[in-house]
């Protein structure tokens, strides 16, 4: 009995670990934002090149997801947790101290590879330490931890700037960086490899073909482009809208965020417990039939009431939250062999969704807001159906 408890007690350690490992992989990314225009000045460069620091650390998250993907099930996972926080804490503590910014570009990439590799190794270890009810409880967890760094991380970036420059964002990373380093090498088991020989010698093309013929699978990763890059639309455009059209401050625009975070957060709280009870693919012909809906609902009212706003958003954000604990739980499930290259593609797929759905936002300045997220909730709404005979006889 006490040999149970304590395997119990620590994978429960290993989920919050890995967890708020995830969390740091993207308070990385997001605290950055608030000091745009600082490095602009520090450095004396051109907002292009400081933009360019932005959108070239996804770009290198989601490379390393495909890439990682293939070997991830052969390696060492704490071997590469200890290499990604190592990586990170070099470029963190570069990028603090550097005055070329070329190397604090260069960097900036290098903390990108480390932030990059944690999220795969993370989901993956928590899927093959997790079976069942458990894995999906897991995945409930996992996805409310990670859900909290976008909300905080602006708020704690801008605090951090203001006292004590990008300087002290990166030295603050920094210590992050080591102490989890620390918990990692001497708290955290050694799992060893997963694959034998054999299935380590599949071929890269081989390996995603493989991924690509499991129909649930690849149901499961297409629809979450669509999502993600609505999700990614609305969220770049929600500035715009509150700003030119609602006449928000810039200082309150952070604040009518919170109905979308917190209602995220609430999702995945709602996914962790209901997914005891439901099968998976009735939540996730739910989660199909009603996103969409809220999207067209959006288009026709998002620029009617400040308060119907708040309220819908915080609808769409209960979807938002569902979905990644999900659709993760599905994908674990779906693949007994391959499982870390499945999921690191669901991870390039949502990264790369996000990006395109943000630059897909440009055409609200030759095309009504209205229409294009109409349009887009319509999309989503025709491109369901298709996916309902495949998925309400599964169990997943």
């Amino acid at each position: 009995m006490s040999r149970k408890l304590s395997l119990s007690q620590t994978k429960i350690l290993a989920l919050y670990l890995l967890s708020i490992s995830s969390f740091f992989a993207s308070l990385n990314q997001n605290i950055y934002t608030p000091v745009i225009p600082l490095i602009r000045d520090s450095f004396s460069v051109s907002i292009n090149w400081v933009n360019f620091t932005v959108s070239s650390f996804i770009f290198i998250i989601a490379m390393v997801q495909i890439f990682l993907g293939t070997v991830v099930d052969t390696k060492n996972q704490k071997r590469l947790l200890i290499f990604s926080f190592f990586l990170i804490c070099i470029s963190t503590i570069i990028c603090a101290f550097t005055t070329n910014f070329m190397l604090f570009m260069v960097f900036r990439i290098v903390q990108a590879i480390g932030a990059g590799i944690i999220p795969l190794v993370t989901i993956n270890m928590i899927s093959h330490l997790f079976e069942g009810e458990a894995r999906g409880s897991a995945m409930g967890t996992y996805q409310i931890v990670l859900t909290l760094a976008p909300a905080v991380s602006p708020i704690l970036g801008g605090i951090l700037g203001e006292h004590y420059g990008y300087q002290g964002i990166f030295l603050f990373l920094f210590l992050i960086a080591v102490i989890l380093l620390m918990f990692i090498m001497y708290a955290f088991p050694n799992n060893g490899k997963r694959k034998d020989r054999k299935e380590k010698s599949s071929s890269f093309t081989q390996i995603y073909r493989a991924i690509l013929l499991n129909r649930v699978g690849f149901i499961t990763m297409t629809v979450s482009f669509f999502i993600f890059f609505i999700y990614f639309a609305i969220l770049v455009f929600l500035p715009l809208l509150l700003n030119d059209h609602y006449h928000v401050s810039m200082q309150n625009i952070g604040l009518l965020y919170l109905p979308l975070t917190v209602s995220m957060i609430l999702g995945s709280v709602i996914f962790k417990k209901i997914q005891k009870k439901v099968a998976l693919n009735k939540l996730f012909i739910t989660v199909l039939f009603f996103m969409p809906l809220l999207i067209i609902a959006f288009g026709f009212l998002h620029t009617k009431s400040l308060i119907g706003l708040s309220i819908l958003l915080f609808m769409y954000g209960l979807t938002v939250g569902f979905a990644p604990p999900l659709f993760s739980t599905v994908l674990s499930n779906a693949y007994s062999e391959h499982r870390g290259a499945a999921l690191g593609l669901f991870n390039f797929i949502r990264y790369a969704g996000m990006a395109i759905g943000g630059m897909f936002t440009g055409l609200s300045l030759v095309l009504p807001s209205t229409l294009i997220f109409i349009f887009l909730g319509v999309l989503l709404l025709l491109i369901s159906p298709f996916q309902y005979p495949s998925l309400k006889n599964r169990t997943m």
